[in-house]
């Protein structure tokens, strides 16, 4: 992080301090401290360091309903009740999924390695299965970008064989899709392996959708088993067995709210960030980073005691690595005529990646030609302000759907965020500004266990979150009403 120059950060607490005195049309009270200088990176890495002691004392994770989750909803809700909050735990259900025993993928007496090489997808009925493997419509070797629509159409099934196993390529459609296709044409199980590219070649955690109406076992590859799969069918036939061990209900989870307990109750900001990890490991930047820094800034707005002009509300959503499941679930929940007063929302979800870049998301869409609903430029635009008043530079990301804003960007609330990237790899135009390491990813720790308290980029980190101070307090004071 630059350091800012005394001048400017004068100026920043000058402009701060007019805009509230304009807002208030009281100049005889004293300048109001900017929630960025209240925010320190020491109270973040406090919250990071409780995560993972809670990770550590719950099996190495914090994920779906697991003690580790609800050990980690009961210190939110300790930190914010000792901050004056009146803590709201919202219930919610999901179609759950858990696995009951090892995945087991063989082909022609070759036994692949589970957790290394095979994985049961998420959501994946449960189901044995054993017959010849069957490549549909692969595109090997891959391309430099995403390019593969293998079994995104049911056309790609022509000729396929009832009774076989098809082995698909990750791609350009959804999961359930591919696997709805090969169910419809005969297939007894499916084996999808990842792309190919530099940051699609592990074994992750894919998962189908959540509640879906499939029969057959899925298992997931990384791209060498797929890739090898893929030439051994090629030279001839390929007896093939798979096992998903697993169990489908209906689980309970939680949302924690707070909120302000002045400002305007018909425009409310949202601020939120996913409070649950993956199984595969504690999540400290995914998405530990994006729930201290929400509690962080809901204790500091508490403790400096202003009334903003909007009521702010701290949002912490469950399940969210299992589909986005607490924060739809909660919109979803919502009666329209509280969904109307949402004015906002803003989205921190990764903020402290180790090779990561500063990111805001493309609110007008001018960069990756996705804009967010009516409001979203002017999001983006404030966050971009703390950049230049700071002299710092910053890039953009898009709404690609994969965080907790979709549900409120699907009822037309406009969004924003910052964020500093996860599977994707480092550009070179993203190296020269901001250092690090070219065609690497920007966290090589995503949805895996080394995802702990030495994933942290103290530096980016802070600087994302005095970033999302500044907008929160800008945007808590904006006159919706006139701007939208």
């Amino acid at each position: 992080m630059q350091l800012v120059p005394l001048l400017l950060a004068v100026l920043a607490c000058t402009k701060s301090a007019d805009v509230k005195t304009d807002k208030t049309h009281d100049t005889s009270q004293p300048a109001v401290v900017p929630l960025e200088d209240l925010v320190t990176i020491d109270a973040l890495i406090g919250h990071l360091e409780a995560l993972q002691d809670i990770a550590d004392a719950n099996d190495g994770h914090r994920s779906g309903v697991s003690p580790g989750y609800f050990a980690s909803l009961n210190y939110a809700e300790g930190v914010l009740e000792e901050a004056g909050y009146s803590v709201e735990r919202v219930p919610f259900q999901y179609p759950g999924w858990e696995q009951l025993g090892p995945t087991e993928l063989e082909a022609d007496g070759q036994v692949f390695v589970a957790g290394e090489q095979v994985a049961a997808m998420y959501y994946s009925p449960p189901g044995e299965a054993d017959g010849p493997l069957e490549a549909v419509d692969l595109v090997l070797p891959p391309t430099p970008t995403t390019s593969s629509t293998s079994g995104c159409e049911p056309e790609d099934f022509n000729g396929f064989t009832p009774g076989s196993i098809a082995l698909l390529q990750r791609g350009e459609c959804a999961f359930t899709n591919k696997v709805e296709n090969a169910e419809a044409a005969g297939a007894i199980a499916a084996v999808v392996f990842n792309e190919g590219q530099g940051g699609r070649r592990d074994l992750e955690g894919f998962q189908v959708e959540p509640g879906n109406s499939l029969t057959i076992p899925v298992v997931c590859t990384d791209f060498d088993t797929g890739d090898l799969l893929a030439a051994a069918v090629a030279a001839g036939p390929v007896q093939t067995r798979v096992v998903v061990d697993a169990l489908s209900e209906i689980f309970e989870s939680e949302n924690l709210i707070v909120e302000t307990e002045g400002g305007d109750p018909d425009n409310v900001l949202v601020v939120g960030g996913h409070l649950d990890s993956v199984p595969e490991g504690p999540g400290i930047n995914d998405n530990g980073s994006g729930t201290a820094l929400v509690i962080e800034l809901a204790v500091q707005m508490a403790v400096r005691d202003v009334e903003p002009r909007n009521k702010v509300r701290f949002a912490l959503w469950g399940a969210e690595e299992l589909g986005l499941l607490g924060s739809t679930a909660y919109v979803e929940g919502l009666p329209e005529s509280e969904v109307d007063k949402i004015a906002a929302k803003l989205n921190f979800d990764m903020l402290a990646s180790p090779n990561g870049a500063p990111m805001i998301y493309d609110g007008d869409g001018s960069t990756f030609g996705i804009p967010g609903p009516v409001g979203s430029p002017l999001i983006e635009d404030i966050f971009a302000e703390w950049f230049e008043i700071n002299g710092e530079v910053e890039d953009r990301t898009s709404f690609d759907g994969r965080s907790d804003y979709q549900a409120f960007i699907a009822e037309g609330i406009p969004a924003g965020g910052l964020f500093s990237g996860a599977d994707d790899e480092k550009t070179p135009e993203q190296e020269s500004a901001f250092g690090g390491t070219v065609d690497q990813l920007h966290d090589p720790c995503y949805h895996k266990a080394c995802d702990d308290i030495g994933n942290v980029n103290e530096g980016l980190y802070e600087t994302l979150s005095k970033a999302a101070a500044y907008g929160t307090d800008e945007l808590a004071e904006i006159d919706w009403d006139a701007e939208l």
